[in-house]
């Protein structure tokens, strides 16, 4: 076995073995979770693609996957891509073992996407996340248009406790319903940036090429990480230990502090569980869920309402002033305000607000213009400025 394939046990020997058949165990509780994700759609046109980092999540994922679509999908359409951050000098042979494991699991392609890490605003864990996602999402559509398929579906390792620790890191930074929601169950993924649709204004979405529609499942959202690591025991596979992970790393913040995820997992859950006496990743995780589903009920309302106040709707274009006009819908002082804040935020981000600079202030201030208009005057949001005229909420996109 060579240096750049040491990290893993080649697929050809036991794990092999378990593709044919049903495995039990944690392998087993995986692949099922995956046939429900999968159901009997038809995957004739659809590239399956798994973001495989080579850690135990990821690689358990790609196992589970390929047993799962056995005889659901074309061979030649599922892929694994891994991104090289090249944050550490092992990182280049640790991302070739990641792809020769998932050739010799049986996947039609394995590639190896490198970029270095450029600083966006967003931290080094976002600033990666960002870039990874757009790199995979356009060798992906490169990968489907050449075979001349409809669709791409993402799929991705995230677990039960990844879960636990996104909803944590979005309490600690003041979090909205939606912020509580995490990790989707699915997405749309715009197909230029790669990032979901719900984080994306209508301005980039209308210039994406929709040849090609791009999703992502997250399917082991309800799967803990040990039984990750289990799997890929059970499989004969040693994935690669990423020490990023660790409070030790030289991965740091401007700050020079551990990365926020790095001490979710290494510092306050480990203190949560001893100040309740439990493990609050479970409770952590329903919480999302249950966020997940209200959110989406209102999404739902919201849009409606949208649609019924929506100006010009048929005309406008990206750049012009967004109108809503709520006289059409009665009074409008009854739209319950979660579902009007809503409603807000979408048109604000269609005209152009920037979604990472606005707070819950800045949302109550627009809807005060419905709900408790006293002759208010202009407002400045990040990207937009809201007034109200002739009773009509007008947004104008800016360059602030």
């Amino acid at each position: 076995m060579t240096d750049a394939i040491a990290p893993y046990i080649s697929a050809t020997g036991r794990s092999k073995e378990l593709w044919n058949h049903d495995a039990g165990g944690a392998l087993g509780e995986i692949q099922l979770v995956l046939k429900d994700c999968l159901g009997d759609d038809d995957y004739t046109d659809t590239l399956l693609v798994v973001a495989l980092s080579g850690g135990p999540d990821s690689l358990a994922l790609a196992a589970g996957l390929l047993r799962a679509a056995t005889r659901r999908v074309p061979a030649g359409n599922l892929v694994a891509l891994t991104v090289d951050h090249e944050w550490r000098a092992e990182s280049a042979s640790e991302a070739a073992a990641a792809a020769k494991c998932a050739r010799d699991l049986g996947y039609a392609q394995a590639k190896v996407l490198r970029a270095q890490i450029p600083e966006t605003g967003a931290g080094p864990e976002g600033s990666a996340r960002e870039m990874r996602w757009r790199l995979m999402t356009r060798a992906a559509l490169s990968i489907a248009r050449e075979r001349k398929l409809k669709s791409i579906h993402f799929f991705t390792g995230h677990t039960l406790d990844d879960q636990a620790e996104t909803v944590l890191l979005r309490l600690g930074r003041g979090a909205s319903l939606l912020a509580l929601s995490a990790m989707w169950p699915v997405d749309m993924l715009d197909s230029t940036s790669g990032l979901p649709r719900r984080e994306e204004p209508l301005e980039n979405s209308v210039k994406n090429d929709e040849d090609v529609l791009v999703w992502i499942s997250r399917p082991l959202l309800g799967v803990r990480r040990e039984a990750t690591h289990e799997a890929c025991r059970q499989a004969g596979l040693i994935p690669a230990h990423d020490p990023t992970n660790e409070l030790e790393s030289e991965a740091k913040t401007a700050a020079g502090e551990a990365l926020p995820r790095v001490a979710i997992r290494q510092r306050v859950l480990p203190e949560l569980r001893r100040a309740l006496g439990q493990d609050p990743a479970p409770a952590l995780a329903r919480l999302a869920e249950q966020a997940y589903s209200d959110e989406m009920y209102l999404q739902v309302e919201a849009a409606e309402v949208l649609d019924k106040v929506f100006m010009d709707e048929a005309t406008w274009d990206v750049g012009q002033p967004l109108r809503l006009d709520f006289s059409g819908i009665g009074k409008a002082r009854i739209v319950p305000r979660p579902i009007l804040r809503r409603v807000m935020y979408r048109a604000g981000r269609w005209a152009g607000m920037r979604a990472g600079d606005v707070t819950m202030e800045h949302l109550e201030s627009v809807t005060d213009l419905v709900h408790d208009w006293h002759g208010q005057g202009p407002l400045d949001l990040p990207g937009v400025k809201v007034s109200r005229e002739n009773g009509q909420i007008v947004f104008r996109k800016t360059g602030n």
